[in-house]
Protein backbone atom coordinates (compact mmCIF):
# COMPACT_ATOMS: atom_id res chain seq x y z
CA UNK A 1 0.00 0.00 0.00
CA UNK A 2 1.12 3.35 -1.35
CA UNK A 3 1.51 5.79 1.66
CA UNK A 4 -0.22 9.23 0.83
CA UNK A 5 1.71 12.48 -0.05
CA UNK A 6 2.93 14.62 3.05
CA UNK A 7 2.70 18.26 3.62
CA UNK A 8 4.84 20.37 4.94
CA UNK A 9 4.43 20.28 8.45
CA UNK A 10 4.89 16.74 7.72
CA UNK A 11 8.07 17.12 5.97
CA UNK A 12 9.46 19.01 8.46
CA UNK A 13 8.32 16.64 11.37
CA UNK A 14 10.13 13.88 9.67
CA UNK A 15 13.12 15.97 9.25
CA UNK A 16 13.55 16.93 12.39
CA UNK A 17 12.99 13.54 13.70
CA UNK A 18 15.62 12.55 11.39
CA UNK A 19 18.00 15.05 12.51
CA UNK A 20 17.39 13.82 15.86
CA UNK A 21 17.55 10.24 14.93
CA UNK A 22 21.32 10.99 13.83
CA UNK A 23 22.38 12.52 16.64
CA UNK A 24 21.89 9.69 18.54
CA UNK A 25 23.57 7.56 15.89
CA UNK A 26 26.33 9.92 16.49
CA UNK A 27 26.31 9.62 20.48
CA UNK A 28 26.00 5.74 20.20
CA UNK A 29 29.24 5.95 17.51
CA UNK A 30 30.87 8.00 20.51
CA UNK A 31 29.98 5.91 23.31
CA UNK A 32 31.39 2.87 21.53
CA UNK A 33 34.80 4.61 21.06
CA UNK A 34 34.82 5.59 24.80
CA UNK A 35 33.64 1.85 25.70
CA UNK A 36 36.69 0.56 23.07
CA UNK A 37 39.13 3.12 24.93
CA UNK A 38 38.35 1.75 28.36
CA UNK A 39 38.72 -1.50 26.44
CA UNK A 40 42.11 -0.90 25.58
CA UNK A 41 42.74 0.29 29.70
CA UNK A 42 41.22 -2.52 31.23
CA UNK A 43 43.88 -5.09 28.99
CA UNK A 44 46.66 -2.90 29.55
CA UNK A 45 46.60 -2.77 33.38
CA UNK A 46 46.22 1.37 32.91
CA UNK A 47 44.33 1.98 36.20
CA UNK A 48 45.32 5.71 35.58
CA UNK A 49 43.04 6.68 33.27
CA UNK A 50 40.07 4.83 34.08
CA UNK A 51 38.44 7.24 36.38
CA UNK A 52 38.25 9.63 33.91
CA UNK A 53 37.10 7.30 31.09
CA UNK A 54 34.48 6.43 33.54
CA UNK A 55 33.32 10.04 33.80
CA UNK A 56 33.82 10.66 30.17
CA UNK A 57 31.22 7.75 29.51
CA UNK A 58 28.96 8.38 32.10
CA UNK A 59 28.86 12.57 30.15
CA UNK A 60 27.97 11.01 26.63
CA UNK A 61 25.25 8.56 28.63
CA UNK A 62 23.78 11.91 29.33
CA UNK A 63 23.70 13.27 26.68
CA UNK A 64 22.07 9.95 24.94
CA UNK A 65 19.45 10.83 27.75
CA UNK A 66 18.83 14.35 26.34
CA UNK A 67 18.91 12.66 22.74
CA UNK A 68 16.64 10.34 23.74
CA UNK A 69 14.30 12.96 25.29
CA UNK A 70 14.63 15.06 22.43
CA UNK A 71 14.11 12.18 20.09
CA UNK A 72 10.79 11.41 21.58
CA UNK A 73 9.29 14.85 21.46
CA UNK A 74 10.41 15.03 17.87
CA UNK A 75 8.14 11.85 16.92
CA UNK A 76 4.96 13.28 18.50
CA UNK A 77 4.44 15.63 15.64
CA UNK A 78 5.49 12.42 13.19
CA UNK A 79 3.13 10.35 14.88
CA UNK A 80 0.18 12.49 14.92
CA UNK A 81 0.51 13.62 10.97
CA UNK A 82 0.72 9.95 10.64
CA UNK A 83 -1.95 9.04 12.41
CA UNK A 84 -0.27 6.80 14.72
CA UNK A 85 -0.18 6.45 19.08
CA UNK A 86 2.26 8.32 20.48
CA UNK A 87 4.29 5.84 21.42
CA UNK A 88 4.60 3.73 18.49
CA UNK A 89 7.74 1.65 17.69
CA UNK A 90 10.35 3.31 15.02
CA UNK A 91 9.51 0.07 12.85
CA UNK A 92 6.04 1.25 12.81
CA UNK A 93 6.52 4.93 11.78
CA UNK A 94 8.61 4.23 8.95
CA UNK A 95 6.27 1.78 7.46
CA UNK A 96 3.67 4.47 7.65
CA UNK A 97 6.16 7.06 6.88
CA UNK A 98 5.73 8.51 2.90
CA UNK A 99 8.48 8.01 0.18
CA UNK A 100 11.75 8.53 0.96
CA UNK A 101 11.40 8.88 4.66
CA UNK A 102 10.18 5.06 5.01
CA UNK A 103 13.66 4.26 3.54
CA UNK A 104 15.50 6.93 5.90
CA UNK A 105 13.32 5.84 8.74
CA UNK A 106 13.74 2.39 8.24
CA UNK A 107 17.49 2.80 7.71
CA UNK A 108 17.87 4.56 11.02
CA UNK A 109 16.36 1.83 13.11
CA UNK A 110 18.63 -0.46 11.21
CA UNK A 111 21.90 1.29 12.22
CA UNK A 112 20.63 2.52 16.02
CA UNK A 113 19.63 -1.83 16.56
CA UNK A 114 23.14 -2.41 15.17
CA UNK A 115 25.06 0.17 17.12
CA UNK A 116 23.22 -1.03 20.05
CA UNK A 117 24.16 -4.81 19.71
CA UNK A 118 27.61 -4.04 19.36
CA UNK A 119 27.60 -1.43 22.55
CA UNK A 120 26.08 -4.22 24.94
CA UNK A 121 28.85 -6.40 23.73
CA UNK A 122 31.50 -4.48 24.32
CA UNK A 123 30.01 -3.08 27.59
CA UNK A 124 29.53 -6.43 29.08
CA UNK A 125 33.25 -7.33 27.51
CA UNK A 126 34.38 -4.45 30.13
CA UNK A 127 32.47 -5.43 32.80
CA UNK A 128 33.74 -9.05 32.68
CA UNK A 129 37.05 -7.56 32.16
CA UNK A 130 36.87 -5.39 35.09
CA UNK A 131 35.24 -8.15 37.43
CA UNK A 132 37.92 -10.31 36.88
CA UNK A 133 40.58 -7.98 37.45
CA UNK A 134 39.06 -6.87 40.68
CA UNK A 135 39.01 -10.20 41.61
CA UNK A 136 42.25 -11.04 41.25
CA UNK A 137 43.48 -8.31 43.09
CA UNK A 138 41.58 -8.92 45.62
CA UNK A 139 42.80 -12.56 45.86
CA UNK A 140 46.48 -10.57 45.99
CA UNK A 141 45.72 -8.58 48.65
CA UNK A 142 44.20 -11.71 50.48
CA UNK A 143 47.54 -13.70 50.14
CA UNK A 144 49.51 -10.61 51.27
CA UNK A 145 47.47 -9.53 54.76
CA UNK A 146 46.19 -13.08 55.74
CA UNK A 147 43.03 -11.95 55.25
CA UNK A 148 40.46 -13.31 57.59
CA UNK A 149 38.03 -13.42 54.30
CA UNK A 150 40.26 -16.05 52.35
CA UNK A 151 40.49 -18.51 55.08
CA UNK A 152 42.14 -22.26 54.58
CA UNK A 153 40.94 -25.64 55.58
CA UNK A 154 42.25 -28.55 57.11
CA UNK A 155 42.55 -31.85 55.51
CA UNK A 156 38.71 -32.61 57.37
CA UNK A 157 37.41 -29.64 56.04
CA UNK A 158 37.92 -27.88 59.58
CA UNK A 159 38.69 -24.38 59.10
CA UNK A 160 42.45 -23.75 59.87
CA UNK A 161 44.04 -21.71 63.39
CA UNK A 162 45.26 -18.40 62.31
CA UNK A 163 48.42 -18.61 60.26
CA UNK A 164 51.66 -17.61 61.82
CA UNK A 165 53.69 -16.90 58.51
CA UNK A 166 53.86 -14.02 56.50
CA UNK A 167 55.32 -13.64 53.23
CA UNK A 168 57.53 -10.58 53.97
CA UNK A 169 59.42 -10.95 57.64
CA UNK A 170 57.69 -8.13 59.95
CA UNK A 171 60.05 -6.46 62.52
CA UNK A 172 58.49 -5.63 66.13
Amino acid sequence: MKAPAADDATLIALSDLSAGLWRIQELLELLTYKLEVQHVLIETGRARWMGRSTREIDVVLQEMREAELMRAVDAGPVCDALGLSPDTPLSDIAAAAPIPWNSVLDEHRTALTKATRELATLSRSNSDMLEASYRAVKETLDRFNHSSEAPTYTARGAREAARTTHLFDQIT
